[in-house]
């Protein structure tokens, strides 16, 4: 069951994901680029880090700061009420700024970053453990697409099992995430 589950989540990820495919280049491009693709890989890769990083620390500032401008977040499974994406830093920092609040304690143990043929694209996965201040937790299990542009978010695409949401939640969801506030 697990392992059916974890093949058709990879599948919607890859047919709800734009552009996946790795940009065209010309042989002499890629004899330029393959010096400092490593490079840049693992700039990116660092972004990647600090993003569990931060929410880890509860460095919410810092989190937002993560993502360009215009960075956008994409949850295509989330729930009625829920938003399906954030567009901005603004608005995806609002979303997060009250988790210090609402939870004790996060980790994301079990993270795994694959790299992708684009070294600005990562497929992740991780398991995230969250203790609330209310008492209880939510656990669950998460895939997500990181887009890194000039060193900061550009996407970032989260799957999850909205269910496992909701019963930590309930009826306080939208206090705990700011949803529409």
């Amino acid at each position: 069951m697990r392992r059916a589950l974890d093949s058709t989540v990879l599948l919607l990820l890859i047919a709800t994901t734009q552009g996946c495919a790795a940009p065209q280049r010309n042989p002499r491009e890629d004899i330029m680029l393959s010096s400092s693709s490593s490079e840049v890989r693992e700039r990116h890769r660092a972004v990647v880090h600090a993003f569990f990083a931060r929410l880890e620390a509860f460095d919410i500032k810092g989190f937002a700061a993560l993502f360009a401008e215009t960075g956008r977040q994409v949850m295509p499974f989330s729930l009625e009420g829920f938003p399906k994406t954030l567009d901005g830093r603004a608005a995806i920092f609002n979303q997060y700024r009250s988790m210090p609040d609402s939870f004790a304690s996060i980790r994301f143990p079990d993270l795994v970053i694959h790299d992708m043929v684009d070294p600005s694209r990562f497929f992740v996965t991780y398991r995230g453990e969250i203790r609330l201040r209310s008492g209880g937790s939510y656990d669950n299990t998460y895939a997500g697409l990181f887009v890194i542009q000039d060193g900061q978010i550009a996407e970032y695409h989260e799957y999850f099992d909205p269910i496992v949401l909701q019963r930590a939640f309930g009826d306080a969801l939208g206090a705990s995430y700011n949803v529409g506030r």
